[in-house]
């Protein structure tokens, strides 16, 4: 437990001492990523049966692994390693170095961490309350284990970040590789097609709730009738139970109301603003269905992952408060209690450091290829000035 009470007030403490946004991003990511890089296999949750998938695919041919390939749905593998096609195309690639799944898991983690932390640099205004709300709300616990939709979510975020540059093809392959990872990633092609098109307004964001509110009474016959059918399509077979009120609803429902009533519409522009404003209403609707299927809160992390952006940038709004750095003390410390709370009785709890020799040369590897980055871009700095 304590590496990761470390890990969440270091954060606020880097901020405090460097000022630099791109210096501040990439020292909590290479912590993040030691983290997860150098975590035991053991402690991801899934890992027993992507260990055993890891280790059949290696076994395949080039001549199998492309016969195995599906154009839609899942790639033609033995039940239970029937991963989709982009997810069992990495394993495959990566064996062939002679890598082990731990080191497997080292790729990904550098995948998965690259990913968001690019994604906070491009666009949160509080880059630190963005790193604590992934830590302490279950994102970098999602890392540890859940690893197709983990890698889709990050191939899903880089497709934002190209769509913030002006790179439209870009993004489309990006979130071609998401869905190929796994295809629950389709759940954010609204939001990438609202990108630079529908600014959020005080009126949408008001009738979108009232919408919400009408699926809460409707949503018994909708999951009957529609979601469950769509489950069997997308051959899941377990497809829910009665209604059961959880918190994530609770807490989607709250953000929303809060979220009409507190937020300065009138300063949103379109772009990745306004999509967080979007993602947070879907979140709402993702959770009303899932009071009748807890296996629904896998893919809610498509939408809540934009919390790491509505929340900070809401709050700059009112930075002349003065009152603010009571209310943003007042959230760290929430999101810390309810992180050692959600961990401590988690899998991720106790910590465990890997043993594998694989690790310790790819994370090596990486610090070096970092290391010398940094020193070629001092010396270019150095001899810039010199000139």
């Amino acid at each position: 437990m304590w590496i990761y009470i470390f890990n969440i007030i270091t954060i606020p403490i880097y901020y405090k001492i460097i000022k630099n946004k791109k210096k501040f991003v990439l020292l909590v990511a290479l912590q993040l990523f030691l983290m997860l890089a150098l975590s035991n296999v053991s402690m991801g949750i899934d890992n027993g049966n992507y260990s055993g998938g890891y280790d059949y695919i290696s076994g395949l041919s080039f001549s199998d692994m492309i016969s195995n390939l599906r154009w839609s749905g899942l790639a033609r593998l033995v039940y239970p390693f029937n991963f989709e096609n982009g997810y069992m195309v990495l394993n495959w690639i990566v064996s062939r170095f002679g890598i082990g799944f731990q080191g497997f898991l080292t790729i990904c983690a550098f995948i998965n961490i690259g990913s968001v932390s690019l994604f906070i640099y491009k666009f949160s205004k509080r880059p630190w309350l963005s790193f604590i709300i992934y830590c302490a709300f279950g994102f970098f616990a999602y890392d540890f284990g859940i690893l197709r939709q983990s890698l889709a979510l990050s191939m899903v975020l880089l497709s934002f970040v190209c769509l913030g540059v002006g790179k439209k093809l870009r993004s489309v392959i990006c979130f071609l590789i998401a869905i190929s990872f796994h295809r629950v990633a389709i759940m954010v092609l609204p939001l990438l097609i609202l990108f630079n098109n529908v600014r959020m307004n005080k009126k949408i964001f008001s009738r979108l709730l009232i919408v919400g509110m009408v699926l809460l009474i409707l949503s018994y016959p909708i999951y009957q009738d529609i979601v469950v059918s769509f489950m069997n399509f997308m051959e899941k077979g377990y497809v829910g139970h009665e209604a059961r009120l959880n918190s994530m609803f609770v807490f989607f429902f709250i953000s929303s109301v809060v979220t009409l009533f507190m937020y300065n519409f009138s300063k949103v522009e379109k772009g990745i603003e306004s999509v967080s404003l979007y993602a947070l209403i879907l979140a709402f609707y993702l959770c009303i269905f899932g009071l009748y299927n807890d296996v629904l809160a896998r893919s809610l992390q498509f939408y809540s992952i934009f919390l790491l952006i509505s929340v900070p940038n809401g709050l700059s709004q009112y930075e002349h408060w003065k009152s603010m750095r009571l209310i943003k003390t007042i959230i760290y410390l929430m999101l810390v209690g309810f992180m050692c709370y959600e961990i401590g009785k988690s899998h991720l709890n106790p910590y465990v450091f890997s043993d594998a020799p694989d690790v310790t040369m790819i994370v090596c590897l990486v610090l070096l290829v970092l290391g010398v980055v940094g020193v070629r871009k001092a010396l270019r700095k150095k001899n810039g000035q010199t000139a």
